[in-house]
């Protein structure tokens, strides 16, 4: 190569040499397979420093453009069979901010299920006559070993767009582009993407279900445990009444269970296949698309073809429930949180989950809940990105739907996050039991039951009584300390009704237990020890229920995955396809 110099004014030097092998590529002089010249001889001919030249052809290779070979050089890459309509390769800024996330997302969650589409399909095109059993099998034989192999043998260049491109290049190199070529008729990117989606979502779904169920179960098991406990209850972060440690974790459950539910149902629109809808107006090939929806798992297609490529709604639902739950969480763990600060002091966490100050010795501070709480927020986020991804989109296939799926996995991380530390931190959790109980005895949140007992034993009415009590704690002053008396009860019943009321000494006694209080509760669904068992039963039963749904899932799943392998085994075998 003979020397040259760059010096185009306001222009970097590594774009300027960038520029230039980029021209070469695409022109056809350096053609796929090239070798370049070495690092030395470039810097000679362009005349700049070997971080220049690293400069452009690192952006390259991370672009796909150019690729290394250790120990060997850096060549061109092929070509992408994808973009013969176009004539020049993608730029830089598309390979590293557009392609290059999506094949990152790919790979990370969809490299199994990638596969699997594709041998159904396959099995379905055999099925249906469309391709000989003979291509059948050697397709098969070729992509059923690569189940067990990384991500990564199938290529990763942002060159061929996707991950679906990049395995389209793969087998066209393979097995050639008379066998790949046929395996793909009757389908598109289109209906394919959105169905090895639905297939991932899939799978991080289950993970999400068995994490909740097992922090349900947690909290009915500490409900268990804690039964009879006393604890105040709050309203505007201010002593109510009293209540019992177990019906505080009963309200949690319950809510729980029906975030379950509400992610439970929205399965039921996840789980159904696009596949066949090819680009969105269905194929002329007699295809079978309910056979490849059962060898896939799905409960059946979206009939729809348009519909089949164009919805995305099923991410908006699960993204509402995953913020609804995030909901539930981050009020849980806020409770948690105040209760472990030292004007509280009704619980302590363990080491496992908390951390200390980098200059206060004294400090032990609770790392998982703060976390748990912040969560939450990118799960309202989320939702918010996926609607506003959608919001101003034309009802079809278009690369607008793409974007919707970076904030769709932070927040299945998230949720999964959230769980793993929620039931980690209530495994070992520390209760301060006098703590709570002294705190709920001098707080007067036992006041209500006062005003209750005097409208049954006087017969007034109820805000009479309110009027009496609210009097007598304005007397008191700000004094938490000291307790109303019924010296001054009466003297504030004379200034309301005229009289004292009739209650004894021993009867106001005993309306001054925090324990009475929640004894004497008779409705359903109180702390009462009575009602809080009967919701614990119902509340297990409800986490059965959801458990048995889970199961059938998973039963549904196993039995695809049986009948998959069934119907492998019959087209290597030569044998007729029978199914249902």
């Amino acid at each position: 190569m003979s020397n040259t110099s760059f010096n185009q004014k306001g222009v970097s030097l590594y774009y300027q040499v960038e520029t230039y092998i980029r021209t070469k590529i695409e022109s056809g002089e350096w053609p796929s397979g090239f070798k370049l010249p070495t690092e030395t001889e470039l810097c000679q001919y362009f005349g700049v420093s070997r971080t220049t030249i690293r400069q452009a052809v690192n952006k390259m290779v991370e672009g796909g453009l150019l690729m290394r070979k250790q120990g060997s050089g850096t060549y061109v890459t092929q070509p992408a069979y994808s973009r013969n309509r176009l004539s020049t390769q993608p730029s830089d800024s598309v390979c590293k901010y557009i392609y290059m996330p999506i094949l990152q997302d790919d790979m990370e969650h969809s490299y199994q299920n990638l596969l699997l589409t594709h041998i159904s399909h396959i099995l379905m095109l055999c099925e249906q006559k469309l391709i000989s059993q003979e291509d059948g099998k050697n397709a098969l034989d070729f992509i059923v070993p690569l189940m067990d192999m990384h991500p990564q043998t199938i290529g990763f260049n942002p060159l061929n767009e996707d991950y679906f491109l990049n395995f389209e290049q793969y087998l066209i190199s393979h097995l050639g582009i008379d066998l790949a070529g046929k395996i793909y008729t009757g389908r598109s990117r289109n209906d394919m993407i959105p169905t090895v989606m639905r297939m991932s979502i899939r799978d991080s779904m289950l993970a999400v279900y068995e994490r909740l169920l097992a922090l349900i179960r947690r909290l009915l098991a500490l409900a268990e445990e804690n039964q009879g406990r006393i604890i105040t209850g709050y309203t505007h972060c201010m002593p109510a009444q009293p209540i019992t440690l177990d019906h505080y974790f009963l309200a949690i459950a319950e809510a729980l269970v029906r975030d379950m539910d509400r992610l439970l149902s929205a399965y039921q629109n996840l789980n159904r296949s696009p596949l066949g809808a090819c680009a969105m107006a269905g194929t002329s090939f007699p295809i079978n698309r309910e056979y490849t929806a059962q060898l896939l798992g799905f409960d059946g297609i979206i009939t729809n073809t348009l519909d089949a490529v164009a919805t995305r709604d099923y991410l908006l639902e699960l993204a509402a429930d995953f913020s609804t739950m995030g909901s539930t969480l981050s009020r849980f763990a806020q409770d948690l949180y105040l209760w472990s600060t030292a004007e509280f002091n009704y619980v302590s966490f363990s080491d496992a989950y908390s951390c200390c100050s980098s200059i206060m010795p004294q400090k032990k501070n609770p790392l998982s809940i703060e976390h748990i709480k912040s969560k939450s927020s990118h799960l309202t986020s989320t939702y918010l990105d996926i609607a506003m991804c959608l919001k101003g989109t034309s009802y079809g296939h278009c690369r607008d739907l793409f974007e919707c799926m970076p904030p769709f996995w932070d927040a299945v991380e998230q949720v999964t996050g959230m769980l793993e530390l929620s039931i980690g931190t209530l495994q070992d959790i520390t209760f301060h039991y006098d703590r709570m109980e002294f705190t709920a005895s001098m707080n007067d949140s036992i006041l209500t039951d006062m005003a209750d007992f005097l409208v049954q034993k006087d017969r007034i009415p109820f805000r009479s009584a309110h009027n009496i009590i609210a009097s007598a704690v304005r007397a008191q002053g700000d004094n938490p300390s000291s307790k109303i008396t019924l010296k001054q009860l009466n003297k504030s019943s004379k200034q309301h009704l005229g009289h004292d009321t009739t209650l004894t000494e021993s009867e106001w006694a005993s309306l001054q237990s925090p324990r009475s209080s929640v004894a004497n509760k008779r409705s359903e669904g109180s702390p009462a020890q009575s009602s809080c068992r009967k919701m614990l039963l119902s509340l297990r039963m409800a986490a059965d229920r959801c458990n048995e749904q889970y199961n059938k899932i998973i039963n549904s799943l196993q039995l695809a995955e049986q009948f998959r392998k069934e119907q492998i085994d019959v087209l290597k075998n030569g044998t007729h396809f029978e199914h249902n």
